[in-house]
């Protein structure tokens, strides 16, 4: 792939670094208190990099894909946590604007919005009591239901992963309705956090990724007036979703790939510098660990050339509402299990040092497990990827439960 496009990136790729040298000061005690970062949302509405994908038009930064994939694993390498989480607005401002540009007047007013006042979007719509295939973590469909009122709809149930909602201006959700006419709908909206009816739980208490406040939240008459409302027919494959998974599937990968160099260049600076006795040389000349770093080496490289690679052949919006879905779905594939892999690697040459709190591998052997988790993963993704490449139908019967 050509690297000139790179180089123009470097902005934004210089302000994440700027930002997680700052945020990494801070990521250790977020982690052990469970707390959010106020603090570092803050810094990056001031730079701007909550508006780095917003159409320059707008008022935003003009970031692709590649810009903001390039910029989220330097921005995890300092503060894995962070990332995710801030990942889940950004990534969705390039979602809205790329349908703003297919067409979607409805996208306008939230674009502008968010770019005049550096408002943040929380997208809370997984639901666990949906199969995650078939509702597509409650994008395609879910249990939460909306019932017609003049003027609009009355949404009741539940949504996990609400990443930011602590901080949120703005909450986007799905919703199922059953219109008499056209059927099964999958209702997709946004309203203002302080909206009546929507009550943060404050049930975030987990292994990874900790400060990244994705508590559930329950929604319970929310009323949702019809122009905030695109309803897309339940259980299908749109042009939503392509570029959904253009932007978030390689975004995400991104993180969990900075978490993973974050912890290769702590343990290789680490190895370097400690002896054991009665040798004299550090443990980075014993072969065992030498074939640690390779395999370290060899995989960082090809995720990342995986990433980069898909990252880039989504320039335009055009590309991706129509991206390779098995390129896109094989990318985060591959990108998430290596960075597991990496730093698994780590943890295997500081030993026992690796899980003592006092040094940050423990807490990135954690948080990169969570990039495993976002839907598609596992073998979800291995049963689609394989049914592509037989040329079958993703949808297609039987498959296993």
């Amino acid at each position: 792939m050509d690297n000139a496009p790179i180089e123009g990136r470097r902005d934004f790729s210089g302000l994440a670094a700027e930002h997680a040298a700052d945020f990494n000061a801070r990521v250790a005690r977020h982690d052990r208190e469970n707390t959010f970062p106020f603090e570092n949302i803050d810094a990056m509405k001031t730079s701007g990099y909550v508006n780095m994908a917003l159409p320059t038009e707008l008022g935003g930064g003009g970031a692709d894909l590649l810009d903001l994939v390039l910029a989220q694993e330097q921005l995890a390498q300092g503060d894995g946590p962070t990332a995710v989480a801030i990942n889940m607005h950004i990534f969705n401002t390039g979602l809205r604007s790329d349908l703003w540009r297919l067409g979607d007047a409805k996208q306008l007013p939230l674009l502008k919005a968010c770019a005049r006042d550096s408002l943040i979007i929380c997208s809370g719509t997984s639901d666990p009591r949906m199969n995650t295939v078939t509702g597509f973590a409650g994008l395609n469909d879910t249990t939460r239901s909306a019932e017609k009122v003049q003027g609009g709809y009355r949404v009741n149930g539940r949504a996990g992963f609400s990443s930011l909602c602590v901080c949120a201006d703005f909450f986007e959700e799905t919703a199922h309705y059953d219109d008499p006419a056209k059927g099964p709908l999958c209702l997709y909206f946004a309203v203002p956090a302080k909206t009546p009816g929507i009550a943060i739980q404050n049930n975030w208490d987990t292994m990874s990724i900790r400060a990244s406040s994705s508590h559930d939240t329950v929604w319970e008459n929310v009323f949702v007036p019809e122009e905030n409302v695109t309803a897309r027919p339940a259980r299908s494959w749109d042009t939503y979703n392509n570029v959904f998974v253009s932007w978030f599937m390689t975004s995400i990968s991104a993180c969990y790939l900075g978490i993973a160099q974050a912890a290769h260049d702590y343990v290789v600076d680490w190895a370097s510098q400690r002896t054991q006795l009665p040798f004299d040389r550090p443990v980075s000349h014993y072969p065992g660990n030498q074939f640690l770093a390779a395999e370290m080496e060899v995989g960082l490289r090809a995720a990342r050339a995986m990433l980069l690679a898909t990252a880039g052949a989504l320039k335009k919006p055009s590309d991706r509402a129509n991206p390779s879905l098995i390129d896109v779905l094989a990318c985060k594939h591959f990108v998430t299990e290596t960075a597991v892999d990496v730093v698994d690697k780590a943890m295997r040459i500081a030993g026992g040092a690796a899980i003592s709190r006092s040094g940050p591998l423990e807490q990135m052997y954690r948080d990169v497990r969570a990039g495993v988790i976002h839907p598609l993963s596992g073998f979800d993704t291995l049963g689609i990827l394989g049914k592509l490449a037989f040329g079958i139908a993703p949808n297609t019967m039987p498959r296993w439960i």
